[in-house]
């Protein structure tokens, strides 16, 4: 009788700050408790809103050094240390899926794990035991051509792989307020909008951003968002979008988890 693999639903992360990796919030623990609902995926897959490059990459096989891409922040961050590592089977599915969709992917041995995967992986996976990968954003992207990318990358769940999208629901860095303050409408308005739009099932409601409430208020540019569309790809065409948690830090900054399917 052959092994069942266990096929993990693909989930929105909201990274926040940095800071996440060592302040005690209602994000940070819920991410510390998402890995406690089920069994541990085979291997991880992971779209950073931090990793933008001209043409698609992929992690290439090997260790992925933890990629410390900021600066200004409390010195403890610095030594935190992901020692995640990139399995050379699930690089090759992913290649192959890729390749024979028509894309051009090249795998990089350079960039390692950014903050806006390492950090939510340490949270919700400390041991660092799983196997990573991590894929770009190309520049240009849309909401459909990520989206496309999800499509393209969804049999990986057949091997047991986590599929996940990396960065927020709003994120204007000139709008931060002293942690714990109220969100602004304009944050939860956009929100509502995102919401409402994922229980559609169709990526034809995100097709014209321009006319989201707010949008450039809450996005300036785009690549925080656009992870979220690489998650909802990756579902099954009738999955629901479940909101998991939601908070809101330094005002604005909207925490959202979703994920898509049971």
């Amino acid at each position: 009788m052959p092994e069942t693999v266990n096929r993990p639903a693909p989930v929105f992360f909201a990274h926040g700050a940095p800071t996440l990796a060592l302040e005690d919030t209602s994000a940070s623990r819920f991410l510390k408790s998402f890995a406690e609902e089920g069994s541990a995926p085979a291997g991880i897959l992971i779209l950073s809103a931090h990793w933008e490059t001209r043409d698609l990459k992929l992690s290439a096989p090997g260790q992925l050094p933890t990629y410390h891409d900021f600066g200004g922040f409390p010195a403890p961050l610095y030594d935190i240390s992901y020692p995640a590592f990139a399995d050379e089977d699930l690089v090759d599915e992913a290649a192959r899926l890729l390749e024979e969709a028509g894309y051009d992917v090249e795998l990089d041995s350079r960039r390692g794990l950014d903050h806006g995967a390492w950090v939510p992986l340490s949270l919700a996976f400390p041991s660092a035991e799983i196997p990573v990968m991590a894929l770009s954003i190309p520049r240009g992207s849309t909401p459909g051509s990520i989206y496309q990318l999800g499509r393209v990358l969804a049999p990986l769940k057949d091997k047991g792989v986590l599929i996940i999208g990396s960065g927020s629901t709003t994120h204007n860095l000139r709008a931060f307020q002293p942690q714990g303050s109220p969100p602004p409408q304009w944050a939860t308005r956009f929100d509502d909008w995102l919401d409402n739009g994922l229980q559609t099932r169709s990526i034809g409601y995100f097709e014209d951003l321009e006319a989201a409430p707010d949008f450039r208020r809450n996005h300036p540019t785009e690549e925080h968002l656009l992870p979220l569309f690489f998650a909802f790809g990756a579902a099954e065409p009738d999955a629901d979008a479940e909101l998991l948690h939601r908070s809101y830090e330094y005002g604005s900054i909207s925490m959202s988890y979703f994920r898509f399917g049971k």
